[in-house]
C-alpha cells in the first residue's frame, strides 16, 4: 500500500469514528461506513421502522454502545455521561468476537471497516481508562459531567 493510500485510509477511519460519536451525541442514526455510493442520499427509516440490517450497522451499533459506556459520548436520551467500563469492555469484546468468527467471510471493505473501528474503540477505551490527567483529544472531546 502506498503512503498516500495509507493516509487516506487513516483519514477515512477517523472520520467514521467521529460520525459514530456525533450520531451517539444527538441520537441520530449513524451512516453506514463505506456502504453508500457517492452522491446517494442516506435513507432514514420512517419512525417506528428499522433501517437495513447489515453487518456494518451491527458493528456501528456495538461501537456506539462501547463509546457510550466508556463515557466518550453523552447518552442521547438523558444528556448525561455514563461510565460503565465493564459494559464498554463487553461491547468491545463482542466486536472482537465478530472479527474472529467472520474472518474470511467478509468483503474487503467490511473487514477493513471492522478492523479500523475496533482499533479506534480499543484505543479510546485505553486512553479514557488511563490514570492521570484527562487525555488530549482523541477523536472529539470527552464530555464532562
Amino acid at each position: 500500500m502506498n503512503e498516500q493510500k495509507k493516509i487516506d485510509e487513516d483519514w477515512k477511519r477517523r472520520a467514521q469514528m467521529e460520525k459514530l460519536q456525533d450520531a451517539a451525541k444527538v441520537g441520530d442514526i449513524p451512516p453506514q461506513a463505506g456502504g453508500r455510493p457517492r452522491g446517494e442520499k442516506m435513507h432514514r427509516p420512517a419512525p417506528g421502522r428499522h433501517g437495513e440490517a447489515d453487518f456494518l450497522t451491527l458493528v456501528e451499533q456495538l461501537a456506539s454502545q462501547a463509546l457510550l459506556f466508556m463515557g466518550a459520548v453523552r447518552d442521547p436520551l438523558t444528556g448525561q455521561v455514563q461510565e460503565d467500563p465493564e459494559q464498554a469492555q463487553m461491547a468491545i469484546d463482542l466486536l472482537g468476537v465478530l472479527e474472529e468468527k467472520t474472518r474470511g467471510n467478509l468483503t474487503p471493505e467490511e473487514q477493513a471497516a471492522l478492523r479500523q473501528i475496533l482499533d479506534d474503540v480499543r484505543m479510546t477505551f485505553v486512553r479514557l481508562q488511563s490514570p492521570g490527567p484527562p487525555p488530549g483529544p482523541t477523536m472529539g472531546k470527552r464530555p464532562r459531567s
